[in-house]
């Protein structure tokens, strides 16, 4: 069946490769993609010829579109593919993303919502395509049904913003989200929330986790709230600093202070360094930097 689907695909009309989609069930299209997704050779192939036989045009055939991403998304996160196999059909969903119709790009990018919020998530790889989604969004004319209320494509994409900051991240992830929105076009006010959000996860991390997510935050200030990033990182620090020279300080075992002297000053080392390579790459970075700086030492 599979070779069939294969072999129509190679015609110069898709129309029999339309009619022979239709006659198949769900679950007999979700088994077969499974089946050369997991063998892998032709797996591109089969997945390009599932969307040359479903017009977005159509609302069966964008409906099948949909059940196809769902499908893929969940084989990606599952871990039973091969890398390569994996990349590819990300890279497939990614380019076809843009021909879903506005209705459909709200359920997917709900959808992520739902595996975020529920920690569905197995490794994360198909966050990759979470940014092409919610970018999509923002090209929609027409307004959008978005839970009770009709919305424009901008719109919708910040409220989906607003609801991914607001349910728990699986730390483990931390850093995949917050890279995730340097590809999203955000808004000062999206990019507030975002910022917020990362910020409050640094106290949820282990100490050496932080540099990774400090890198990342600092790249997601070129989008704005340099000075907002600055001040949460600094501040978090600060914190550190002033338990760790109370543990020092206290009648506490040496075994049983939390933060050792050495691995604390070799975080903030490398998260210095994050800060001044972002400052090579940012000049407004620089700029707010000295400003607080200044701000600092005449208080």
């Amino acid at each position: 069946m599979d070779q069939k689907i294969l072999s129509l695909s190679t015609e110069k009309t898709a129309d029999r490769l339309q009619e022979f989609l239709q006659t198949l069930k769900e679950d007999e299209l979700a088994t077969l993609l499974q089946h050369q997704a997991v063998k892998g050779k032709t797996a591109g192939a089969f997945l390009r010829a599932i969307f040359k036989g479903s017009p977005c045009s159509e609302k069966a055939g964008a409906l099948r579109r949909l059940k196809t991403y769902t499908c893929c998304i969940q084989l990606v996160e599952s871990g039973d593919l091969q890398k390569e196999v994996a990349s590819e059909i990300i890279g497939l969903l990614m380019l076809e993303a843009h021909n879903f119709p506005g209705p459909l790009l709200v359920e997917l990018a709900n959808e992520f919502v739902g595996a975020i919020k529920e920690g569905n998530l197995m490794n994360g790889k198909s966050l990759e395509l979470l940014p092409i989604v919610l970018t999509a969004l923002i090209t929609e004319k027409e307004n959008l049904v978005y839970g009770k209320d009709e919305l424009s494509g901008e719109e919708c994409k910040k409220q989906l913003i607003k609801t991914l900051c607001s349910v728990r991240w699986d730390r483990q992830y931390v850093v995949q989200f917050t890279s995730m929105f340097k590809d999203v076009p955000l808004t000062a006010e999206e990019a507030e929330f975002v910022v917020e959000k990362v910020l409050k996860m640094f106290s949820k991390l282990n100490l050496q986790e932080v540099p990774p997510l400090v890198y990342q935050l600092l790249v997601l200030a070129s989008k704005g709230n340099r000075k907002r990033v600055l001040e949460g990182i600094i501040a978090f620090f600060n914190k550190l600093d002033k338990q760790h020279n109370e543990e020092q300080s206290g009648n506490e075992l040496l075994d049983l202070v939390t933060m050792p002297s050495g691995e604390l000053r070799h975080v903030e080392g490398t998260v210095i360094l994050h800060i001044v390579f972002a400052i090579k790459l940012d000049c407004e970075l620089g700029r707010e930097l000295l400003k607080h700086v200044k701000v600092a030492s005449n208080s």
